[in-house]
């Protein structure tokens, strides 16, 4: 059968080879495993979650497992991604910026051309392996730069050091009015 230059339908778009991925289960099992010890990393005691938080994690599982066709597009809707995973469709958004943000995965929009009008028909979402997210500074740190910070703190603490220099510490101070003891 010869290859066709036209969509299938009217109306409908081609999908980029670019835009296709195919995720094996072990593909995907690294994916997660890699994103909530990136949550664990990056959780802050008293805060309610990581740099994805709880529904990041979810909308992530829902993009990963539920989210690919047959031809390795994800494509779903914000309203499926929100049916799927059973979250608002503005908390699914958020969770899509987090999850973009920490460099798990890019989503490319795509669209139709109406009546002269771009108009969004959806968007591909395409995951980068854990090896390419956005490193933690904290792993670039040895840990005499640590113990050094920690020193620094210590004595700032205890008043016997600070980190700018006599002069420019009177001048800030007399800048906002405050009284040096």
């Amino acid at each position: 059968m010869p290859a066709s230059s036209r969509p299938a339908r009217a109306g409908s778009v081609r999908v980029a080879a670019w835009q296709r991925q195919h995720l094996g289960d072990a593909d995907r099992r690294r994916i997660m495993e890699a994103a909530r010890r990136l949550e664990r990393r990056s959780h802050q005691p008293g805060m309610h979650g990581g740099a994805l938080r709880r529904t990041g994690i979810i909308v992530l599982w829902t993009l990963l497992y539920r989210g690919p066709s047959r031809h390795g597009v994800c494509d779903p809707s914000i309203g499926q991604l929100a049916e799927w995973s059973g979250c608002a469709r503005s908390t699914v958004q958020l969770a899509l910026s987090r999850i973009e943000a920490a460099g798990i995965m890019g989503h490319v929009r795509r669209g139709l051309v109406v009546a002269g009008r771009w108009c969004q028909w959806t968007s591909a979402y395409l995951f980068a392996s854990p090896e390419q997210w956005a490193a933690s500074d904290t792993e670039a740190r040895s840990a005499e730069v640590s113990l050094e910070k920690k020193k620094a703190m210590e004595r700032g603490r205890e008043g016997g050091g600070s980190a700018l220099p006599e002069a420019e510490r009177v001048a800030l101070a007399a800048k906002w009015g405050l009284v040096m003891a």
